[in-house]
């Protein structure tokens, strides 16, 4: 048996709406952030080789091109599943139109 609980999710148009702006947003950010760290990135491959060439210091270096990577990989499913959510928000506000 499944417990009510007291704020169901919205199953209409304006709920669906509300979640891909928060989706939306959230994208955004997480792109905003892969953005900076390539930038940090670039900048600490050229200072760090200057000053240790290898080591622990350069090997953080490169991982921070894996989660650079990471997080655009990430970025670019979330704005798949915003135009997902998109369509089916386009989809719903048609449905209720025509009811």
């Amino acid at each position: 048996m499944i417990a009510n609980s007291p704020n169901p999710p919205r199953a209409d148009a304006h709920g669906l709406a509300e979640a891909l702006a928060k989706n939306e947003e959230a994208t955004t950010a997480v792109q905003a952030v892969a953005d900076e760290l390539g930038v940090v990135h670039a900048v600490l491959t050229q200072e760090v080789a200057k000053i240790v060439g290898e080591g622990d210091a350069a090997e953080a270096v490169e991982r921070t091109a894996a989660l650079e990577k990471k997080l655009t990989e990430t970025a670019e499913k979330m704005t798949e599943v915003n135009d997902a959510l998109s369509d089916q928000h386009a989809s719903l506000k048609h449905l209720q139109k025509a009811q």
